[in-house]
């Protein structure tokens, strides 16, 4: 299997290079990145969080690849194809596709099919990357998304944009081909030339595949229908999804206040909440969520962009209650990220597609006591330059509490470290150089370092 998509890369990337050569109108690039670690024990959390899933704990070297190929139909236009490939040690598989994709996009629509990142590096400080369902924690999902291409105007300095996707998680998990449905939908608006303001929210829900102790779950158009409403299933539901909704529903509430200030400073303020159910949706669970601020002086080089972020799961809407009525509900114990029927809950791969703070960990019988979703973690980023190079760095409190179902007594507390140096030499390519450090007072540091190199054309 590895070779063979080996040689689908290396095929799809000879065959975009050969015929690019004899287009005008075609725009092709493509690039090798590799990095080499050391660790004491494992690699140092930022170190492999956070990278689509490329590296792992005991990681010790990489090879990505990738080609991209951009074709413009006409003037408002164009069609994209990317494959990319990834080899490495302490993953299983050790070779396996990034991302592999062909997208269409005109002046008002924009459509992909295959497995494209959800997120990309605009945000690299961010502990979700300013997204707290999707943090490129994990490898592409499989599947087609639709979006416009631009915000839809309403009325003068008033815009919405949305999207709909449909993906597939077929990984090796508890239930197998479980579907994926997405959709947002974001709301505009302009103050003046320097303030605006971003709210909406995000809606994912798993639902249909094959359960090894309930069988065939609902995956029909008209059970599709329930999914995308919220509604509860039918008879061929389990009686729990008939009383509540068909599926596990996860959202996100988003709003994003921005002051652009071309002569002093740039600002972001923004909040995502988290939700699995009506107590979530309702905000019975407030404030949990990403809270953050991120500050971009013009005047200085040496900090280009300072960023906290507050991120709490802890209230959950309280601790789960029984309440009288005929379907059996409970009120509270949100359980982030973790779902009766679908045990493997949102992970792929085995780590969490989103909020990378959750840990969700399977198990038949219940709660795994490793599974944690309720934290408090305060963090720090800061980004800039000196001299020719340019860094990153991130520093992390957080204390992990576990579930209510299984609380971790005495609490558990890191700090995470990592710093970042790239120094960029034209015509050869840009070097890197990181390190990082954990601490936790029960148990063993861990220490990493890596040095990478990235050439692209």
């Amino acid at each position: 299997m590895q070779k063979l998509l080996l040689s689908i890369l290396f095929t799809i990337g000879i065959s975009i290079l050969t015929w690019s050569q004899e287009q005008d109108d075609i725009n092709v690039s493509g690039g090798i990145e590799t990095f080499g670690y050391v660790a004491n024990e494992q690699l140092p959390f930022w170190t492999f969080t956070n990278t689509y899933g490329r590296l792992g704990p005991e990681t010790n070297g990489l090879v990505y690849a990738f080609a991209k190929a951009d074709y413009a139909l006409s003037p408002n236009s164009s069609i994209v194809i990317k494959a990319s490939g990834v080899a490495r040690d302490g993953i299983d598989p050790s070779v396996q596709r990034a991302e592999l994709y062909a997208s269409f996009r005109n002046s008002w629509i924009d459509i992909t099919i295959g497995s494209k990142d959800f997120t990309d590096n605009t945000y690299e400080l961010s502990t979700v990357r300013r997204n707290i369902l999707f943090s490129s924690n994990t490898r592409a999902l499989p599947g087609i998304s639709i979006q416009n291409a631009a915000p839809i105007t309403l009325f003068k300095n008033f815009s919405v944009d949305g999207t709909i996707a449909h993906f597939i998680l077929n990984d090796d998990r508890f239930v197998d081909n479980v579907n994926v449905h997405y959709k947002n939908l974001y709301f505009n608006w302009d103050f003046n030339e320097s303030s605006s303001v971003r709210f909406g929210l995000q809606h994912v829900a798993q639902w249909g595949g094959t359960s090894p102790l309930r069988g065939e779950q609902p995956d029909g158009f008209s059970d599709f229908t329930k999914i995308f409403f919220g509604k509860g299933g039918g008879e061929n539901a389990d009686f729990v999804d008939q009383a509540n909704t068909l599926g596990n529903h996860i959202g996100s509430y988003s709003v994003t206040y921005k002051k652009r200030n071309t002569d002093a400073v740039d600002f972001d303020i923004y909040y995502q909440s988290l939700f699995e159910d009506r107590s979530g949706l309702e905000l019975n669970n407030f404030p949990d969520g990403v809270w953050g601020i991120s500050v971009s002086p013009k005047s200085s080089k040496l900090f280009k962009t300072f960023l906290y972020e507050y991120i709490q799961t802890t209230s959950q809407s309280g601790s789960p209650t029984a309440i009288e009525n005929p379907g059996g509900q409970q009120s509270g114990g949100d359980n982030y990220f973790v779902n009766g029927t679908y045990r493997s809950g949102w992970t792929y791969e085995g780590r969490t597609i989103g909020l990378p703070f959750i840990s969700v960990f399977p198990n038949i019988d219940g709660v795994d006591p490793n599974t944690n979703n309720r934290s408090n973690a305060h963090h720090l980023g800061v980004a800039g330059s000196f001299w020719k190079l340019d860094y990153l760095l991130k520093l992390t409190y957080v204390e992990n509490l576990g579930t209510f179902a299984v609380p971790r007594t005495p609490k558990d507390t890191f700090v995470y470290s990592y710093f970042k140096t790239i120094l960029p030499i034209d015509k050869i390519g840009i070097f890197s150089a990181e390190i990082g450090a954990d601490f936790n007072e029960d148990s063993d540091t861990f220490f990493g370092a890596g040095v990478g190199y990235k050439y692209t054309f």
